[in-house]
Formats: structure tokens, sequence, C-alpha cells
């Protein structure tokens, strides 16, 4: 992929990226835009990083044994009504009224919706089923902070187990619980799990899921923590309110299981980064590697960097080709800032001699290879 090609302008922002925020920091990169307060766009590269977190909780989901579905954003405020909700959750719900009348809600979680959907297609039989989503999620927070950390909209993975029988229900907790604990392993993060209330969202118990961080809001171990997801035993709180029953007549057993994938995406970005800016990590970057073209208008220099651009793609490397016409200081700047894990300059050395400056973005590790060893090392990394 071409840098060319990106969203990507930030020449209006402070040089000394020691001195920003880490949400001006992210702004830079051009990760998010800012719309308004506690609402942010994700733009083409922040989404690329945000969707490695994505892959990983899909996979873990999956093997789980949950199905992926995609549910509306809008909501009958009538299915929050049937479960009592409607007041419960007060002014953080943000509602709306159409045309005629009717009031609708932004979903801030969706325990009704499912409960519908699933009273419909399987009523009255014996039950086992887990479901999830990616999806924006709607709150009408009185003091947004931390960028995305705390919003009025942001992206969750949500789930839902429904189960005939409270041992199916205990399993199907248990199933999400060692799911969050791999997600959070292969992110790379220490995560502290602790009993929790239930809050509005209501039910038997609940378990949230920490990690220390300096973004956090939370005390544990007397140490600042951020809430990265949180699951629920929810009982029969949802289908007894709706009427939703096994074959036998008894109310069904279920849960409910939420991720944060923006807070996750901020709580990274502020541990990947350091003076020159992001970073990056296998499971959460933009690119593997940043070819940086120095005078990208010499033939020579787009064909070298073609022909390595070809051979890491074919082993599976992603990879960001800097082919803009703008000074080599800013190229090398930028390469370090939007978290590509690696970068390779194709300049006038390179061609004379064959050999390329190699860079690991964590280490700021430097070798100086062939092309051949290029590709090597940047598939090993």
């Amino acid at each position: 992929m071409k840098f060319s090609q990106q969203f990507y302008s930030n020449g209006f922002f402070e040089q000394d990226n020691s001195r920003l925020e880490l949400t001006d920091l992210a702004r830079k990169a051009c990760f998010i835009h800012q719309d308004a307060a506690g609402l942010y766009s994700w733009m083409s590269l922040g989404l690329r990083a945000q969707r490695g977190i994505e892959s990983i909780v899909r996979e873990e989901m999956d093997r789980a044994g949950f199905c992926e579905i995609q549910m509306s954003l809008l909501q009958d405020a009538d299915l929050w009504q049937q479960s009592g909700r409607l007041d419960i959750y007060g002014d953080e719900l943000m509602r709306l009224k159409s045309r005629s009348g009717r009031l609708f809600c932004l979903g801030a979680t969706c325990e009704e919706l499912t409960t519908n959907m699933v009273k419909t297609h399987y009523n009255k039989t014996d039950m086992s089923l887990g479901l999830y989503q990616f999806g924006n999620k709607y709150r009408d927070e009185l003091r947004t902070r931390g960028g995305l950390t705390r919003a009025r909209e942001f992206i969750m993975k949500d789930a839902y187990s429904f189960n005939a029988t409270e041992a199916g229900s205990r399993a199907a907790y248990e199933s999400v619980r060692e799911a969050y604990l791999r997600i959070f392993r292969r992110l790379g993060l220490d995560v502290i799990v602790k009993s929790s209330d239930n809050g509005e969202i209501g039910g038997q118990s609940s378990e949230e899921f920490h990690v220390l961080s300096e973004l956090g809001e939370d005390e544990t171990d007397d140490q600042k923590s951020l809430e990265c997801a949180h699951i629920f035993d929810l009982g029969d709180r949802y289908s007894k309110a709706m009427g939703l029953v096994n074959a036998k007549g008894e109310f069904v057993r279920m849960g409910c299981y939420g991720v944060g994938i923006s807070r996750l995406a901020m709580l990274l970005l502020s541990r990947q980064r350091d003076d020159r800016g992001f970073w990056g990590s296998k499971a959460f970057n933009t690119f593997d590697v940043a070819l940086t073209v120095i005078e990208w208008d010499r033939q020579e220099r787009q064909e070298a960097a073609e022909a390595l651009r070809r051979e890491l793609q074919a082993r599976g490397v992603s990879v960001l080709v800097d082919d803009r016409s703008t000074h080599a200081g800013k190229k090398l700047a930028d390469a370090e800032l939007i978290a590509c894990r690696q970068r390779v300059v194709v300049g006038k050395q390179a061609i004379e001699s064959g050999r390329f400056e190699w860079m690991n973005r964590r280490t700021l590790e430097r070798e100086s290879a062939t092309g051949a060893e290029v590709v090597e090392l940047c598939s090993r990394q």
C-alpha cells in the first residue's frame, strides 16, 4: 500500500512529540479525528491498528463457540420498557423520537435486542447459543476523558449467551472468561480479574478485567487501573422480563460479555509510545514494515522498493511504501510516528551499495542488510 493513498496530513501539529498528550499524539499520527467533545472518527491508519485487536478478539470468540452477528444501532425503546431499564439507565441512554413520535434509543448495550431476537427464533427449545458482534455503542457521558478511553461513542465487542440449563450457562460463562484471558495475553497485557457490581445491567454476578495504566479510573492494589472488559452472569433477569423460556417452560439462563475495543486501542497506544511516536507490536500495528523511499521520483529507487514490497508481501508481511514527494526528514519521522514495527530506507546509499538500513522501531536497533537479508529480517520479527 502507498503512503500517498492514506488519510494522512499533520503539518499543523506541534513538532516535538514528547510535548503532546496521548490523544493529541494519536491525532498527529492521523489515527483519529476529533469531531466534538467525546466524539472521534477513525482515520485509515488508526482503523488498521484497531482491526488488529478485533481480529484477535474474533478468533477467540469463535474458538469459544460463539457466532458473529450484526445488530441495529437504533433500538425500539419499547424493548427497554419491557426489561424495566428505560428509566433505570437514566440520562446516559441517548434517546430520540421518530417523526411519528415513537421513542427510540441508541444502543448502549444490546441485552433487550438479542433477547427479543432469540425469543423469535428459539423460544420453547433446548437452546444453547452464543452470539457476538462488533459495533458502535452510545452513552451520554457526563464527563468524557482520555480520547476514546471514555467517549460518547465507542466500539465494543459485546456477546450474549442463552442456555436452557444453569450448567450450560455456567459453561458458556467460563468459556468466555478463558477467551478473555487469552485475548489479553495475546495483546501482551497483564490483566487483573476482580468481582464487581452488576450495576444497571443487572443479573447475579459479574467480573471486571483491569489493566494497570495511567489512563485508569479505578483503584487496584493501590494503583490506577483501567477496566477493559466485563462479563456478567445475568441469570433469568431478561428472559423473565421478556418471556424467553426453554422447552420445559423455564426461563432461559443468560450471560453477557463486553470488551472495549476503542479503550484497548487507547491503552495499547499509551503503552507503545516514546518521544518519536508509536512503535507498535505484532498484535497492534499499522504495518509490519515502512519502506521509506528517499526522492521517490528516481526510477531506480521505485524499482528497488517495488522488488522489496513483492518479496515481503509474498512472506505475509504488510508493507507501507512511502511514495510521497516530501523531504527525507519528514519521511523518516513519519515512519517512526505511525506504529510501523520496522523501517527500511531506500535511498542513494542503498542503491549504490546494495545494502539497506533496517530498523526495529521498538528497540531502535539498526542493521545494514542486502535486499535478501532485509526480507529475512522483516519476516522473522
